[in-house]
């Protein structure tokens, strides 16, 4: 019996928007062909690693903990797709104290990204002076993808979802869209 070896890395930047009210994240966990910090190498994902790969199970972790569980797909919590750009993440918090706790970081700019843990079925390697670079072709296994404050992969994002703005005050929404166009000016 092989044994595969779990990676983990860190890749998701949160940003607030939304109402104060909203229990929903999003964001994307993995982006596509942007490169990690320096983990030792500099890896990146190509845009087919995750085609075939089962996402049922998933669940959404804070810190890597499997014993503090924030959301899961198979409780239909948590829900992930893949665009373009990345593997996209959308969960409801719980409202538990670690949700609660969470959701107070991710308004207040304390957690600044998201992580994944997965095994390789395929990579690349190239070996250079400059710095070694893995390109993960094949994702084997996505176990789970968590929040943390150190994010490997600091082009990925994470948000609030916008809910009820219609009832927000003109100077809210101004405020809001603000404080958009600044995370969107950070994250490109």
């Amino acid at each position: 019996m092989s044994q595969s070896k779990i990676e983990i890395r860190n890749a998701v930047e949160f940003r607030a928007i939304g109402d104060e009210n909203s229990r929903k994240i999003s964001g994307y966990l993995v982006r596509f062909n942007t490169p990690s910090v320096d983990i030792g190498f500099t890896e990146y994902v190509d845009p087919h690693a995750f085609d075939g790969v089962d996402m049922s199970k998933v669940q959404l972790l804070y810190n890597h903990d499997p014993g503090n569980i924030l959301a899961r797909v198979d409780s239909n919590t948590l829900s992930l797709s893949v665009d373009d750009r990345g593997l996209l993440f959308s969960a409801e918090m719980p409202q538990t104290t670690l949700g609660n706790d969470t959701l107070e970081n991710i308004r207040n700019g304390n957690l600044k990204g998201c992580s994944f843990g997965f095994t390789v079925a395929s990579d690349d390697w190239t070996y250079a002076d400059s710095g070694d670079i893995r390109r993960i072709l094949q994702i084997d296994q996505l176990f789970e993808g968590s929040i943390t404050p150190i994010p490997a992969y600091p082009d990925t994002s994470v948000a609030l979802a916008a809910r009820n703005s219609v009832r927000k005050s003109n100077s809210q929404k101004r405020l809001s869209l603000l404080r958009l166009t600044e995370i969107e000016n950070e994250e490109f």
